[in-house]
């Protein structure tokens, strides 16, 4: 979960890796979009995410092997579906890592981004409702429950 979780439009969580996954809002973005590769002149900002092996979108009893293991985004979320809030996701893999993966580019738009151009642009000046500045990185929260 991000440590720092607006609500408010204009102030950005601590969590932003990347541009939304839908061009008219901005929202989490997991598996197969975040591709590694931020495209230029701005037509795509997937260059950043977070791997995270096993990657669950809720706290269980039971894990179970899923192939969706990377995060980017707006929000961190890692429901299936594009999510605009932040969510605690879960991994049941052992050992418990995070992978880091950065390009050398950002794909940053000229202000203001028209909500269609939202999965082109890393730097939506309005951080919609708590959104992250997707290349303002991670401060995330973390626990292990016992087993």
């Amino acid at each position: 979960s991000p440590y720092i979780s607006g609500s408010t439009t204009g102030i950005a969580s601590s969590y932003g890796v990347g541009a939304s996954s839908l061009a008219p809002a901005q929202t989490a973005a997991i598996g197969v979009l975040c591709t590694g590769i931020t495209t230029q002149p701005a037509a795509a900002g997937y260059g950043d995410y977070l791997e995270i092996a096993n990657l669950q979108p809720s706290i269980g009893t039971a894990g179970s092997v899923v192939t969706g293991t990377r995060i980017c985004g707006a929000f961190f979320n890692a429901a299936a579906t594009p999510q605009t809030t932040h969510a605690t996701a879960c991994s049941f893999a052992i050992p418990f890592k995070v992978g880091v993966h950065f390009d050398e580019e950002e794909s940053i738009k000229a202000s203001p981004i028209a909500s269609p151009d939202l999965m082109k642009a890393e730097n939506d000046p309005a951080a919609t409702k708590g959104a992250g500045y997707g290349y303002s990185g991670f401060y995330l929260n973390y626990w292990q429950n016992a087993c």
